[in-house]
């Protein structure tokens, strides 16, 4: 796989087991009730379905729109490839984290979109494609009375205090990462097996248990900017500053890597042509890419 910086999909509950590869493409796969399913149909047409799972409300990457149709930036991406692609085809389901991933290992899900970073973790259980599907601007949440910290060099200078982040997640692969490449200005990294200390962080940020919190741009605006959100109450006391952009990748169960290469061919082609900066630009307001200067 290409360098990365990356890490996971940025819901806290990412540590998931390895699971055996489905065999969907092959003609025949195993169902959640440990029956065969028949997909002889599919191979005799030469067209395989990879069937897609995606998180249940996550906008702006996969949502239903008001006229009731499937969208979103991940979302348009596979329709994209969907369209080049004569032997492939997609079909999409949507469930919580954590039974989209289980999915992977019963044969349920051929394929997951979830805001996926690269971990070590990850790329062990499954297959990630080569090259990524999009980014995600990843920043620091700093109480507004702070000043002067505009980088990861910033933080590990003034030792400011990382709240914990979920053993496994993405985003301590992030930090870990900045780590091995500085070893001489290092942020304290605490791993932490709490799957509420991502939303939690945001708290303690605001109220001067911790000095700074790790968020993705799209979590700062939907969780804590939105007035609506779930975090709106500290919109007043903390700020988000923009760091880096981290490449996100489809994920797809052991034995699907002639499926995954395919794909990622397409995302590397749609990347080339500009098209998946338009897609940023349209779903998010910005160009998630344009941060990405070590990916």
């Amino acid at each position: 796989m290409k360098k990365r910086l990356i890490a996971v999909t940025l819901t806290t509950a990412i540590v998931l087991a390895s699971f055996a590869a489905c065999g969907k493409a092959s003609g025949e796969a195993t169902g959640l009730d440990g029956t065969d399913k028949d997909t002889s149909a599919v191979a005799e047409s030469g067209v395989t379905t990879i069937t897609v799972g995606y998180p249940t409300s996550s906008f702006p990457l996969a949502y239903e729109d008001e006229s009731g149709n499937l969208t979103g930036y991940e979302i348009e991406v596979l329709k994209a490839v969907d369209e080049r692609l004569d032997d492939i085809q997609f079909e999409y389901e949507t469930a919580g984290q954590d039974a989209l991933y289980a999915g992977l290992g019963t044969g349920k899900y051929d394929l997951v979109i979830s805001n996926a970073f690269y971990t070590d973790q990850r790329a062990e259980n499954y297959v990630l494609t080569e090259n990524p599907i999009g980014a995600s601007v990843v920043g620091t949440i700093l109480r507004k009375d702070v000043t002067g910290i505009e980088s990861f060099e910033d933080v590990a200078k003034n030792k400011l205090k990382l709240s914990p982040i979920l053993a496994g997640d993405g985003l301590y692969f992030v930090v870990y990462q900045y780590n091995q490449q500085n070893p001489d200005n290092q942020i304290e990294l605490t791993a932490t097996d709490d799957p509420n200390s991502f939303i939690e962080s945001v708290g303690w940020v605001a109220e001067g248990r911790y000095d700074v919190s790790l968020y993705p741009r799209n979590y700062w605006e939907s969780v804590i900017a939105d007035e609506n959100g779930e975090l709106h109450e500290y919109y007043d006391q903390v700020q988000f500053i923009e760091n880096r952009s981290v490449n996100t990748y489809a994920v797809l169960a052991k034995g699907e890597e002639d499926i995954a290469k395919e794909i990622s061919d397409q995302f590397g082609a749609l990347k080339e042509e500009g098209f998946l900066e338009k897609l940023s630009e349209q779903f998010y307001g910005y160009n998630a890419f344009a941060y990405n200067s070590e990916n």
